[in-house]
């Protein structure tokens, strides 16, 4: 009986003996350090890991780890998360670039000259008007709740029900200490670790202010220790700690005082460190995640013999996968029913839900999108980090977006500084009120010795389906042509070409999809053109004067991609217009014309057509083409004399200096231009323009000896304008050095330094 009990004990125990490591295998966790753009290093040694059966039970990373670690443990596989690093999407949000596809054309403002801009209250302290990055979150806070969200709700929000465990790692300033993220939700967890101060700004999670985990642990293979206890780390080291400050390096000091040093190093009983030889770009430069991959995954193969020397239990060729794919299975269509609205007043959410929600009462993440950018750039609110909070059935969410109603009024500085030409200030305040319409009131002022506007306008902005908006401005523009010739302070002398503008427009907008608009107007105003007909004249003579009161009505359609408002390289533009024009013309002769004669009442009505298309070829990368079009069609009449009919003439003026000159050559009364832009990329935001374009009148204008206008022959006249250009487009304004040729008869070169925009007000005709 003994025998037969010490038989059956036996077995038990070497039953146990061989099972036990197979419930209780070897377990291996991946440390991912910090490290900004080189964190694409840790795609390539994930996938040298997987490609390798190396089993990853453990997931835990600091910052750009923490990303890299997240996507992991969500699901997706090394090759999805290394297409991720080389595509252009990480690289525009993580330099806060906005998304072409989400740029809502019917919400723009007018182009204007601004360079900086910002929300304030007037109890608003001067602390909290200042910014508090450097680069927009606002797609890249969208994205990571995207790219998160269905594992997240797969999970229930818990990271140990991951596809892998997962822990990320973010910076808690307030109680001076990191702080180990296990649950909540997903991406806004890793929004807090990759908050690198000044770039980006914080997020709060449990009322806690977050920051980028790797200030005070970069590499956490301590945490991964204490919180998974594994057999075995290893271990993804893409940064170094700072070097001593240097007392005359402010950058150096920021650094060590924004970052403690980490613990790089780990034993060899603990595990192995895998450290590509990766350079030091910027911190969100992601031009070389394809070269930091390649390092990542190749130093992981050369380490391979050494890691499978240490690992016990291997996966079978497409395991990793399935478990994966099971993982995935668990995903369901996120399908979100309400929108929080904490904070805001009944008519305040009323606004945005349209934005959102229109008809339907149920939506996708994907039908959000749209909504959320529209909903973030059109000035009235805030957005926050993204998060999605299901339901007490788990069937349905309700999207959080974070909104805080924006500081109601709105202020923007700008103009252009030039060599030469045209030195303008440029100023314009807003102000912005929100019910179940928006609403906008808006003045802007131009300074300048070319150039001199006032600009009030009111703007009603309706959510409804479709949306639409109703635009109403009150202008006067001023144009002094013969001051634009001249330097800036210098003393004042006698104009030869003033034309003044005074008119009030009203439009009513419409989009025909998220790139184009189709607009109706109606303008109501006069010109005032002063001018002496030849430069022969002295202080004591008086200049000629034409006044032209008139009715127009026009309609328009646009489409518009381009990424700059001056000097774009990417993008197209593409403008049909019709115009209705009925007006009088009042002619009053100066001293020097040649009969002393005014003219009274001169009816005037013509039609116009207009087109413009401009567009950019992006591929190859360093050398970029484009061409530009337009044509301009009416029947419009001479008006008393020759300068009086070019001032009222369409002009082409794309080169943006030729907008500062009179220009005869350049206007005609229908015209047709074609053009070649050749753009060499030096660096980023650093290009080299060469533009040349034909100007072909159909019959351009003339002067007899009296001044009188007459048509030169069909098509018998053409004229090129040629620009070269080398601009620096930084987040400020473009800075630029240009050489231009104008077929002028006085001055045919014209050479320029400028800082700004040359974006004036609307003309009042074209």
């Amino acid at each position: 009986m003994f025998s037969a009990f010490y038989r059956k004990f036996l077995v038990f125990s070497l039953m146990l003996i061989f099972i036990t490591p197979l419930c209780y295998g070897q377990k291996v966790a991946v440390v991912l350090s910090g490290g900004g753009s080189k964190g694409a290093a840790h795609a390539g040694v994930l996938k040298a890991l997987e490609e390798n059966n190396i089993q990853i039970d453990y997931i835990i990373g600091t910052s750009i780890g923490a990303f890299v670690g997240a996507l992991y443990a969500s699901g997706y596989s090394p090759e999805e998360i290394e297409n991720f690093f080389i595509s252009t999407d990480l690289k525009r949000w993580s330099s806060g670039e906005s998304n072409p596809k989400f740029n809502y054309f019917f919400k723009m403002d007018e182009p204007d000259p601004s360079w900086v801009n910002f929300d304030f209250n007037f109890k608003t302290p001067l602390t909290k008007i200042l910014p508090t990055s450097l680069v927009p979150t606002t797609e890249m806070d969208f994205t990571l709740m995207s790219l998160f969200a269905e594992a997240s709700a797969a999970s229930n929000q818990n990271f140990d029900s991951l596809f892998i465990p997962f822990r990320c790692i973010a910076a808690d300033i307030d109680s001076d200490k990191a702080l180990t993220l296990s649950n909540g939700d997903l991406g806004a967890a890793v929004r807090a670790s990759i908050t690198f101060p000044l770039f980006f700004k914080p997020i709060k999670i449990d009322d806690r202010l977050l920051f980028d985990g790797g200030m005070y642990n970069n590499f956490p293979h301590d945490v991964a220790m204490d919180v998974f206890k594994p057999d075995l780390i290893i271990g993804s080291n893409v940064s170094k700690n700072y070097p001593s400050p240097d007392p005359d390096d402010v950058v150096s000091q920021l650094q060590k005082m924004l970052m403690t040093d980490a613990d790089f190093n780990l034993s060899k009983e603990s595990g192995i460190i895998i450290q590509p030889k990766v350079s030091r770009p910027n911190l969100t430069d992601f031009s070389l995640s394809q070269e930091f991959i390649q390092l990542g995954y190749d130093e992981t193969i050369r380490r391979m013999p050494e890691i499978k020397e240490r690992i016990k239990d291997f996966r079978k060729d497409g395991e990793t996968n399935e478990l994966r794919n099971k993982f995935k299975a668990k995903f369901q269509p996120l399908f979100i029913d309400s929108i929080s609205n904490a904070g805001l007043t009944k008519n305040e959410s009323a606004y945005f839900k349209k934005q959102l929600f229109h008809e339907y009462n149920t939506i996708t993440l994907a039908e959000v999108e749209t909504g959320y950018y529209n909903i973030a750039t059109d000035g009235y609110f805030k957005v926050g980090m993204p998060l999605l909070k299901p339901n007490a059935t788990r069937q349905k969410y309700t999207l959080d977006l974070g909104l805080k109603r924006s500081d109601r009024f709105n202020v923007k500085f700008g103009g252009n500084l030039s060599s030469r030409l045209a030195n303008v200030g440029f100023v314009e305040l807003n102000y912005k009120h929100l019910s179940s319409q928006g609403f906008k009131l808006k003045t802007n002022v131009f300074v300048g010795r070319f150039h001199s506007s006032v600009l009030l306008g009111f703007k009603l902005e309706s959510p409804s389906k479709p949306p639409f908006y109703l635009d109403a401005n009150l202008v006067y523009n001023h144009f002094d042509f013969f001051k634009s010739t001249i330097h800036f302070f210098e003393d004042i002398t006698p104009s030869y070409l003033i034309s003044n503008e005074n008119y009030v427009r009203v439009t009513a907008g419409a989009p025909t999809n998220i790139k184009g608009k189709f607009e109706a107007n109606i303008t109501l105003g006069s010109m005032d053109n002063n001018y002496y007909q030849s430069n022969m004249f002295t202080r004591l003579d008086t200049a000629d004067k034409t006044t032209f009161n008139f009715s127009k009505a026009a309609v328009r359609w646009e489409l518009n991609t381009l990424n700059r408002k001056q000097y774009a390289n990417a993008g197209a533009r593409f403008l049909l217009e019709a115009t209705l024009i009925n007006g009088k013309e009042n002619f009053y002769s100066g001293s020097l014309t040649y009969e002393r004669s005014d003219l009274k009442d001169i009816k005037h009505k013509w039609v116009s057509v207009g087109m413009k298309w401009e567009n950019y070829f992006t591929k190859p990368k360093k050398l970029k083409f484009g061409f530009y079009s337009e044509v301009s069609l009416t029947t419009q009449r001479f008006f008393s004399n020759y300068t009086s009919s070019l001032l009222m003439a369409p002009a082409f003026f794309k080169v943006p200096e030729s907008q500062t000159i009179f220009l005869p050559n350049y206007r005609a009364f229908s015209y047709g231009v074609g053009g070649l832009i050749t753009i060499f990329t030096i660096a980023k935001n650093f290009d080299f323009r060469f533009e040349n374009y034909i100007f072909q009148p159909y019959r351009q204008i003339f002067s007899d000896k009296n001044y009188k206008s007459f048509f030169g022959e069909k098509f018998k006249n053409r004229y090129l304008m040629s620009s070269a250009v080398l601009v620096y487009n930084s987040k400020l304004t473009p800075i630029s050095i240009s050489l231009n040729y104008f077929d002028n008869p006085e001055e045919k070169f014209f050479f320029s330094f400028n800082i700004g925009y040359l974006i004036f007000n609307k003309r009042a005709l074209y």
